[in-house]
């Protein structure tokens, strides 16, 4: 049944990509390319890939979703972005709340509301140590703080926020996770603060002024994040993402350098870009199969398949611009919009630096006992 759910899938995916390469190619606002094309991911059910039958969605298993999401990017990377967050969010809220909050997500889905993750903090661990708080005031529960990197920011109906109840000892145990409707007054997208490289993502920072918790908006208590099936899907995302990119350009490539019989410093680069693809490939299923908690190195597992992923798409990115002489290098072309999209994948946690930094040291600690 699954693979027959994935299959039925597959057609629409790549007629989707070719709707989002046609709006990428024409529109000249970018940042409002997402809420144009969102009215066909809905028709599509490309809103709810994640979430099981009860609540009218595809219920994909994890590989078949990263494949998906793979065409997207296809067309379209930050899009991809875009699609992937919300149906995380979505897929996130959908297992935190009690029956009651899934009656009223399974409304918002119906009438295609736009969910966004209001997560990371700029130089913070990723995963819970955030200066974003819930706290209470008198019989109130008041958010406060702000959020960095907020794909979808200024777009989305409707935020999920990761906050602290803990401001001395913050731990997964002390984080809890609320929905802000974007309407508030007390909601601020702070565009100063924004991935540019990535526009048509609206990639912002969101500042929450003391924002009113209803005790509906409380989705679960602290600590039942722990309890997520797949925490760390958004990163498995990322490289599939960076994936259906890398697909993309060398598409692109391929049709303008038809030519390639005697440059061999071209064919050699072809060979490194099928080396990088196949090992990103590998390395993102052994972390699909290496789950969180299954495995003691699926955070190892998860790293190397994020390094390989960002190495791969800067590969593919420089290295067409390169190849392609002057028209590689004139602005504007999709070459250089393609580059500047994987900017953003390289940086969107965990990064690439500290992915590498954190392999290098497991790789030094095996060493060091491998000599004892």
């Amino acid at each position: 049944m699954q693979n027959t759910l994935c299959h039925d899938l597959l057609d629409p995916a790549k007629d989707l990509s070719k709707v989002m390469q046609d709006h990428v190619d024409q529109e000249s606002d970018k940042e409002r390319i997402f809420l144009k094309i969102w009215p066909h991911f809905v028709k599509g059910g490309f809103h709810r890939l994640l979430i099981d039958s009860r609540l009218g969605g595809w219920g994909l298993e994890l590989k078949q979703y990263l494949n998906v999401l793979r065409i997207l990017a296809n067309g379209d990377g930050a899009l991809a972005l875009g699609v992937h967050v919300h149906n995380i969010a979505v897929k996130m809220i959908s297992e935190l709340g009690d029956e009651t909050f899934r009656d009223r997500l399974a409304t918002w889905i119906e009438e295609g509301k736009i969910f966004a993750l209001a997560r990371s903090e700029h130089g913070r661990d990723y995963r819970y140590d955030f200066s974003t708080r819930v706290s209470q005031e008198k019989v109130s529960m008041i958010l406060s703080g702000q959020k960095d990197f907020c794909t979808l920011a200024g777009l989305a109906d409707y935020y999920v926020v990761f906050a602290q109840t803990e401001a001395i000892h913050p731990s997964m145990n002390s984080l809890q996770v609320c929905i802000a409707s974007s309407k508030a007054p007390a909601v601020e997208v702070i565009k100063s603060n924004s991935f540019d490289a990535m526009v048509a993502s609206s990639t912002h920072s969101l500042r929450f002024n003391h924002y009113v918790l209803t005790p509906t908006e409380l989705v679960g208590k602290p600590g039942a994040i722990t309890a997520l099936l797949n925490p760390d899907i958004l990163s498995l995302g990322i490289c599939a993402i960076n994936l259906g990119m890398a697909d993309s350009g060398m598409k692109l490539f391929l049709e303008k350098q038809k030519n390639l019989d005697h440059n061999v410093e071209v064919i050699r680069w072809l060979g490194l870009i099928d080396v990088l693809r196949r090992s990103t490939e590998l390395l993102l299923n052994e972390s699909i199969h290496s789950r969180p908690h299954s495995v003691a190195d699926s955070g190892v597992c998860l790293r190397r398949a994020k390094a390989s992923s960002d190495m791969l798409i800067r590969e593919v990115t420089e290295g067409t611009i390169n190849h392609l002489g002057m028209e590689g290098i004139i602005s504007k072309n999709k070459f250089i919009y393609l580059r500047n999209n994987s900017y953003a994948t390289q940086l969107l946690p965990p990064n690439t630096q500290k992915c590498l930094l954190m392999l290098g040291t497991e790789r030094r600690k095996h060493g060091k006992e491998d000599r004892n």
